[in-house]
Order: structure tokens, then C-alpha cells, then sequence
């Protein structure tokens, strides 16, 4: 390809055509070895014919000067129907900067940045962990394992004033060792509860471990869900007899209260046929009055439906919490397929929502 041709070369190439010279013999004698990679013959008989309308001017009058650090390297001409030049651009590049001298210059003109890391042991929030909707059964510890992870990867980021674990929430698929049925009675799919059950101890084992390591104070609340009420609560029973440093909330109510600072969180799974955001949103203070009223912050947390979505209802935030689980074969049959596969975990500071981890 070739290179635009120096002005200089122009302005030779329009002098010898003016002395007589043939575009060949210009061609041949002076232009082929002054521009790198040389347009054809036939091509610059043509540009030679356009240079010579525009009669390149001689270095005196284009001598306007360039700015400091840059060179010239090409001009363009405004010319008169008499040939005098009305006006002309200079055309400048920056001056050639060796590349040892543009990495001293960057190295002395910036200053490096130095992150102070902060320290979490100083930290006063409250983690929730709401893992709503896991299904395990449909789902075991080869696909959560990345999740827990996460979880761990939060927990032991920060030493927590407080960490909360909502549980139930459709934590298992059935709620039968032997058949594939829910609490009430739906047949969905029989999965193996027996592996269910024990790769569900070692995820919440981990969870509640790490959680005491890093937290003044740990609590448990079971939540009931619409697949796995019995199981959930069974399962219960072994986190109130293996942790006697948390603190167990097993009672059966569907619907339970997160206090902090002036935060308040219900917390239930939203499986009510008249359930809806509005509805959800009214129900909490007559639910928690005194909590409701105390609080500035308000919001409630609620699952079943495997999708993120929230509502701000006259100051109370209803938040749908997404799932992470593995769609089973009774929602794709019902077309309820599509959502964003992710679990949500709070952040709460003693007077707002400071965060949410979406893993």
C-alpha cells in the first residue's frame, strides 16, 4: 500500500513536469526512489496532474512554525483562481519519543497508589443468609459446592456483629424418604432424599461453622416452605442439638422477624395463594407491630417462585428472592423456566442495606 508522499517530493515532482518532463520520466528518474512503497506508473500520471493544479508553494511561504515537540510532515493549500495562496493548514505530528524515555517519563509523572486495606475485624453488620429454594435432592453437593464456597468467601471476610441464616424455604425437594410428594401432597419427582439429607448436613455444617468463627452471635430461624416442612424441621432438630453456641429459632410459625438496628426483615416463603407484594407488605405490621414500628428500614424476604423481583409498597421493600437451584422436572413442565440462576446474601449496617452478594 502506498504511503501519502512527503510534500516536499510533490512540490519537486510539479517542477520538473513545469521544466518539461514527462510523468514517465519523473516517475522513473526522481519519485520511485524518494516515497517508500511508490504508487503505479499510471496512478501517479494521474496524482501528478491534481499536484500540479494545487502549485504546491516552496518552503518560505508555508515557514509558519510548528508547536514545541511536533514536526511537520504535510500542508494543505487553499489557492486563488490566479494561483496565489489564499491560506494554508500545516499538518504536525508529535516528535519520535524513544521508548526508554517514554517509560522514564511515565514512571517520574505518576505517582503509584497505595490501597490501604481495610480492617474487618472492626466491622458491626449483619449477614443474612438467605439461601432460599435449594431443593436438594434435584440438586447435591457437586453442583453446591462452588456456592458454598461463596458463602465461606463472605463469611470469612469480615468478623460480623451478627449472622442470621433464614432455613427451610424448600431446603429439600420432597418431604419423603420414600415417594416423591411435598408437604401437600403434590407428586413432583422422587429424588434420593437419603444423599439429599446428608449433603445437606455437610453444606450447612460448613456454613454454621465458619459462621460462629467469624460473628459475635449466630442465630438459626426455620421458615417453613411448601415442599419439605416435615424434613426441613427434623433437620432442624439436629443443627438445635449440635449448636449449642447459636441460636435455634425452630417454632413453626410461617412467618418470622429479622431485628437489626433499626432494620426490620420478615422472612417467609410467600407460597399463600392470595400472596402477592401488597398483600405481603400489609401483613407485616399487623404480624410484627412492634418490630415494624421501631424500625426506619423495612423490608420483607420472601421465595417460591425461584425469581428475583421487588416492590417499594408505601416504604416497605418486598424483595422475591432468586434461586440458584437446578430447575426440576415439574417446573419445566409448567413453563416455569428461564430465571436467573443466583442466590441473594444481605448486608445490613444498624441503619440500612449496605449490600447485596448476589452468588
Amino acid at each position: 500500500m502506498a504511503k501519502r508522499t512527503p510534500l516536499a517530493v510533490k512540490r519537486k515532482c510539479c517542477e520538473m513536469k513545469e521544466a518539461g518532463m514527462s510523468s514517465h520520466e519523473i516517475y522513473d528518474s526522481y519519485y520511485k526512489y524518494e516515497v517508500e512503497n511508490p504508487m503505479t506508473r499510471r496512478s501517479f500520471r494521474t496524482v501528478l496532474v491534481r499536484w500540479a493544479k494545487k502549485n504546491y508553494p516552496d518552503d518560505t511561504t508555508l515557514d509558519c512554525g510548528t508547536y514545541e515537540g511536533f514536526v511537520a510532515h504535510d500542508a494543505t493549500v487553499q489557492v486563488a483562481a490566479n494561483g496565489e495562496i489564499v491560506q494554508a493548514w500545516i499538518k504536525q505530528h508529535a516528535e519520535t519519543l524513544d521508548p526508554e524515555e517514554f517509560l522514564d517519563a511515565i514512571k517520574t509523572a505518576v505517582q503509584k497508589y497505595e490501597y490501604v486495606k481495610p480492617s474487618f475485624k472492626d466491622s458491626k453488620n449483619m449477614l443474612e443468609i438467605s439461601l432460599f429454594d435449594m431443593h436438594w435432592g434435584i440438586a447435591f453437593m457437586d453442583y453446591y459446592k462452588s456456592v458454598l464456597d461463596d458463602v465461606l468467601e463472605i463469611i470469612t471476610s469480615h468478623h460480623w456483629d451478627k449472622i442470621v441464616i433464614p432455613f427451610g424455604q424448600d431446603f429439600f425437594h420432597n418431604d419423603s424418604i420414600i415417594n416423591g410428594l411435598t408437604t401437600r401432597g403434590t407428586y413432583v419427582e422422587k429424588v434420593d432424599m437419603v444423599r439429599a439429607v446428608k449433603d445437606g448436613q455437610q453444606f450447612m455444617y460448613a456454613i454454621i461453622d465458619a459462621a460462629l468463627e467469624n460473628a459475635e452471635e449466630v442465630k438459626v430461624i426455620y421458615t417453613p416452605g411448601n415442599h419439605d416442612q416435615s424434613i426441613s424441621w427434623m433437620f432442624m432438630q439436629t443443627l438445635l442439638a449440635r449448636y449449642g453456641d447459636a441460636i435455634i429459632d425452630d417454632s413453626l410459625e410461617f412467618r418470622k422477624v429479622i431485628s437489626y438496628g433499626s432494620n426490620a426483615i420478615m422472612i417467609t416463603h410467600g407460597d399463600a395463594k392470595k400472596t402477592t407484594a401488597r398483600t405481603l407488605a400489609h401483613i407485616f405490621p399487623v404480624a410484627f407491630p412492634k418490630e415494624f414500628a421501631d424500625a426506619t428500614i423495612r423490608e420483607v424476604h420472601a421465595g417460591h417462585l425461584h425469581h428475583e423481583g421487588e416492590a417499594d409498597i408505601y416504604g416497605v421493600m418486598v424483595r422475591r428472592l432468586s434461586s440458584g437451584g437446578i430447575t426440576d422436572k415439574w417446573s419445566d413442565r409448567e413453563d416455569f423456566i428461564g430465571a436467573h440462576k443466583r442466590f441473594m446474601l444481605f448486608e445490613w449496617s444498624a441503619d440500612k442495606l449496605k449490600a447485596i452478594h448476589y452468588i
